[in-house]
C-alpha cells in the first residue's frame, strides 16, 4: 500500500523544478522526452493549465484568482537541450515554462565558449525564444551557493544578474530560482530578503517538494517539486498532488 496518498492536499500551486532533458538519461537531474511527454500528457488530458510566469505572480499576489488545475513548469540551469528538446514540446502541448538562467551565458566571453560545444545554450539561441511560451528569470551569475556568501557578495551577485540581463536585450523577470536551492541563514536572510523587495525582485523559489501554498507566507520562500529521471508516471502523479512521496 502506497501510503503517500494520506498526505493532505494543499491549496496551492505545484510548480514543477526540472533540468535536463536527454535521450537515455535517469538521473536526479536528467529525464527522457519519453518520459516527459508521458507526464505532459497526462497534465494535458486532466485538463492542467500551464501558468505564464506573469499569471502565477498574479496569483501569488492575490490579483487574479487561483484556477483550478494550474501549475508551473520550471527548468534550471539553462541546458542547450532545454532548446533543443523542451522548446519545441513546449510548442507541441500549448503549455508555457519558465526558465532559470545563469547569467553568466550572456556575457561577450562566455558566449564564445558557450558557442563552441558547451552544454548551456547561448544568447543567440535564447533570443529566439518567444517569451509567450518561455520566460526568463535569474539563477545566480556563477550557480553560487548563497548560503555561503555574505550580503555583499549576495547583492554584487543579484546585481550582476539584472544588469547581464539588461544589457542582453532579454525579456526577463526579477524572479529568483536560488542555485541549488540554497538559501542564507539567519540575520543574512533577512537582509537579502529586505534588499529583493528594495530592489524589486518579485518572487525567489527554493526546492522543499511541496505544492506552493496559496495565499504564500513568505514569497522569497516559494517551493518546487523535484521531478526526477527516476520517477514513474504514479510517482509524477502523487507529487503534483502532495509534492513528496513519502508521508513521514
Amino acid at each position: 500500500m502506497n501510503l503517500s496518498w494520506l498526505l493532505p492536499d494543499v491549496k496551492g500551486v505545484p510548480v514543477l523544478m526540472y533540468h535536463k532533458v536527454v535521450a537515455g538519461g535517469n538521473d536526479s537531474l536528467t529525464i527522457t522526452p519519453e518520459k516527459l511527454i508521458e507526464q505532459w500528457s497526462f497534465l494535458k488530458s486532466e485538463g492542467y493549465q500551464a501558468l505564464h510566469l506573469q499569471d502565477f505572480l498574479n496569483i501569488l499576489s492575490g490579483s487574479a484568482p487561483l484556477p483550478p488545475k494550474c501549475f508551473l513548469l520550471t527548468f534550471d540551469d539553462g541546458y542547450r537541450n532545454n532548446y533543443e528538446v523542451v522548446y519545441p514540446l513546449l510548442q507541441q502541448f500549448g503549455f508555457k515554462a519558465t526558465f532559470f538562467i545563469i547569467s553568466e551565458v550572456l556575457g561577450p566571453v562566455a558566449q564564445q565558449v558557450y558557442h563552441e560545444g558547451g552544454n548551456k545554450m547561448n544568447l543567440e539561441e535564447l533570443v529566439k525564444l518567444d517569451p509567450d511560451t518561455v520566460q526568463l528569470a535569474l539563477h545566480g551569475h556563477h550557480h553560487e551557493h548563497f548560503d555561503q556568501l555574505n550580503i555583499d557578495e549576495i547583492t554584487d551577485v543579484m546585481q550582476k544578474s539584472i544588469y547581464a540581463f539588461k544589457a542582453s536585450g532579454l525579456p526577463f523577470f526579477k524572479v529568483l530560482a536560488y542555485p541549488y536551492g540554497a538559501r542564507p541563514a539567519g540575520e543574512v536572510s533577512g537582509q537579502m530578503k529586505h534588499w529583493m523587495a528594495e530592489n524589486g525582485i518579485a518572487a525567489a523559489f527554493r526546492i522543499g517538494n511541496q505544492v506552493c501554498k496559496i495565499p504564500a507566507t513568505d514569497k522569497y520562500e516559494l517551493k518546487r517539486i523535484d521531478i526526477k529521471g527516476t520517477d514513474e508516471l504514479a510517482d509524477f502523479k502523487i507529487k503534483l498532488r502532495k509534492g513528496k512521496l513519502k508521508p513521514f
